[in-house]
């Protein structure tokens, strides 16, 4: 992995969904051919899964995306053990066959990726009559249905590969069930009844401060002035000591004995604001406004690795900024308007 060779292309620029829609109403004349002049455009994973969604308008997307010379943007994997990298390779391919490739792990793996969004989507107010208890036991299974994919895809390996295999897989199995258990144990001590709860509405009900407060934040240090307006309502005998411990970026979250890389710690406080109600994403208590809540965090923890991200998306542009000020994120942010289009 660590002979990968470094990209030297031009700037590299990560476009918004809402960007890519624009292209496909007026075409790439003008403004797209300026950005293709100037930078390598780059679309992820989760570009792909936008247009999936699209449902019947994938193939104008796609074309979209072609006819800008798009580059895949991927996060390197380590193998075994689905450890999760700081790198990401760019790779010049057809996105048609990217599309399809992307669609087939959907389809295999889209379990287990929708039920570990399914805790967030209770936490945003979804999925009123289910207990956390139900969508761990819905976690679970997904995560053991994963690991016995995992298994059989390994049957054509030697034989010591497989038995390292099985190792990982078992322990990831204990490590995550032992995650939840912890979770839900901790949870069930402050939320007696989970079935109608919405942690969101909660959480800010409970510290009096929502995006009425929060959205009158102006930059520069948009976080450390948010952490300076909660740090005086938690209680004195709260956990939580410092920034980094509110934002939930000190240690990784999931697997505390593996690094917690940068592209992580931009999702995990780009949710954090969206929970706290600084621009936040509205009426997320609905599935498809939840999903797309959950794009937008992808995109802003992609995007990180590129020279630039543009966006429509006013709202997201801010929060966006405001992590990668914190984190010291490279990637210029900038807005775009159809007036300057």
């Amino acid at each position: 992995m660590d002979s990968l060779p470094k990209y030297s292309g031009k700037p590299t620029l990560y476009l918004d969904q809402n960007i890519l829609d624009l292209f496909v109403k007026n075409g790439i004349d003008g403004f797209g051919k300026e950005l293709m002049d100037k930078f390598q455009i780059i679309y992820s994973d989760e570009t792909l899964k936008e247009i999936r969604r699209s449902a019947g308008f994938e193939n104008d997307f796609l074309n979209v995306l072609k006819a800008l010379d798009s580059y895949h943007l991927k996060i390197v994997v380590e193998q075994p053990g689905f450890i999760i990298t700081d790198r990401a390779t760019i790779t010049s391919r057809d996105v048609f066959e990217e599309f399809e490739e992307c669609c087939s792990n959907d389809n295999e793996y889209g379990s287990i990726v929708s039920s570990m969004s399914q805790w967030l989507f209770k936490f945003s107010g979804g999925r009123s009559g289910d207990s956390i208890s139900d969508i761990h036991e819905e976690q679970l299974a997904a995560f053991a249905q994963l690991m016995d994919g995992v298994l059989e895809n390994a049957d054509e390996l030697p034989v010591g590969m497989r038995a390292q295999i099985k190792d990982y897989s078992e322990l990831m199995m204990e490590q995550y069930k032992s995650t939840l258990h912890d979770l839900e144990n901790t949870m069930l001590k402050d939320i007696p009844d989970t079935k109608e709860w919405n942690g969101i509405k909660s959480y800010r009900e409970s510290v009096g401060i929502g995006p009425k407060e929060l959205n009158n934040i102006e930059p520069p240090k948009v976080i450390e002035k948010i952490w300076d307006t909660f740090k005086v309502k938690l209680p004195k005998n709260d956990h939580i000591k410092s920034l980094e411990d509110f934002f939930q970026i000190r240690i990784n979250p999931i697997y505390p004995d593996r690094p917690y890389h940068l592209h992580q710690k931009v999702t995990g406080m780009y949710n954090m604001l969206n929970t706290l109600g600084y621009f936040p994403d509205s009426k997320v208590h609905k599935e498809r406004r939840f999903i797309a809540a959950m794009s937008d965090n992808s995109h802003a923890s992609m995007a990180s690795f590129c020279n630039l991200l543009l966006s429509r998306d006013e709202n997201f542009v801010k929060k966006v900024r405001a992590v990668y000020e914190y984190l010291g994120v490279p990637t210029e942010v900038r807005l775009v308007t159809v007036s300057n289009v």
